[in-house]
């Protein structure tokens, strides 16, 4: 995130965020939230890498998420501008500010959750909800001078997805499952697009009887993480009783940004399993090359 063109303050600010430091991205609140349509700089969302096509309508922007974010920063690292923009907005996918002369830096969040991001004051955006999804995201340094800013923006897949494949047979009454882990889920740095936490995190999923494989996102830290998961299983019967049926265990699991994890073994047998086999293939186009954990 080096460049010649920021001040000392802002290149500061950009070269400690890349090392996981903890510069301060402060909002102000004197932020305004602005999305006319004669503004000097234009933001357009023209690609999502990793998925079959080039977002060139509004209809092929809201096949991949429903809200977007754009946030914009000062040299100073204050907030100055920003939209939050929903589907069913005519303009989705494009917005417009108008800023003065000077140099900023962009924070834009692709994603399908019920409410928008919140961005605190460490760098860190958060995405609320018992369940994240497929979430994407950019950052760009522009400078506006005399003329007319046009940016067009390729957002990045920073999910990883984690699917669990059962090779034994489930319990008969199971209709929920929850699985745990140490990381983070929907928290990450606004200037680099990796988690950002290292706390407990929950996944709940209600099972269907006739369901297969189980799966959530999360947002991993690093291109190395891994992750160490407890999975339990629950009959949750009609008038809110819980009857807990099984435990699992299954530690160093490795996550990637935009890489589907397929975890397949024994799922039901209450033992606790470290990964014994780890091959990567290639599989479905719309993602990197799967990480296949067996065990």
């Amino acid at each position: 995130m080096k460049s010649k063109m920021l001040s000392n303050v802002f290149t500061l600010m950009m070269l400690t965020a890349v090392m996981s430091s903890c510069e301060k991205m402060t909002l102000s609140e004197s932020a305004q939230s602005e999305n006319g349509e004669k503004g000097n700089v234009v933001l357009r969302v023209t690609q999502f890498e990793q998925t079959p096509f080039d977002a060139q309508t509004r209809a092929e922007v809201g096949s991949v998420c429903t809200r977007l974010c754009f946030h914009i920063y000062g040299e100073d690292g204050i907030r100055v501008k920003y939209v939050n923009q929903k589907l069913d907005e005519s303009n989705f996918g494009t917005a417009s500010f108008s800023l003065e002369k000077g140099k900023y830096i962009l924070v834009v969040v692709g994603h399908s959750a019920s409410s928008n991001p919140s961005f605190s004051a460490n760098e860190k955006v958060s995405i609320s909800g018992s369940n994240l999804g497929d979430t994407f995201w950019c950052c760009k340094e522009f400078e506006v001078g005399s003329d007319d800013v046009e940016l067009s923006l390729a957002l990045k897949r920073i999910v990883s997805l984690l699917r669990f494949i059962p090779t034994d047979e489930k319990p008969k009454d199971m209709n929920q499952v929850i699985f745990s882990y140490k990381g983070s889920k929907g928290s990450f740095n606004g200037l680099t697009g990796y988690g950002s936490t290292n706390t407990s995190q929950t996944v709940t999923l209600d099972v269907e009887p006739d369901a297969e494989q189980y799966e959530f996102y999360m947002i991993p830290s690093s291109d190395e993480d891994q992750l160490d998961i407890k999975m339990n299983t629950y009959y949750i019967e009609s008038d809110g009783r819980i009857h807990n049926l099984t435990e699992k265990e299954i530690s160093q699991v490795p996550v990637k940004r935009n890489c589907v994890t397929i975890c397949r073994g024994s799922l039901f047998d209450g033992t606790s399993s470290s990964q014994s086999v780890f091959i990567t293939i290639s599989v479905d186009a719309d993602w990197d090359e799967n990480i296949d954990v067996t065990f």
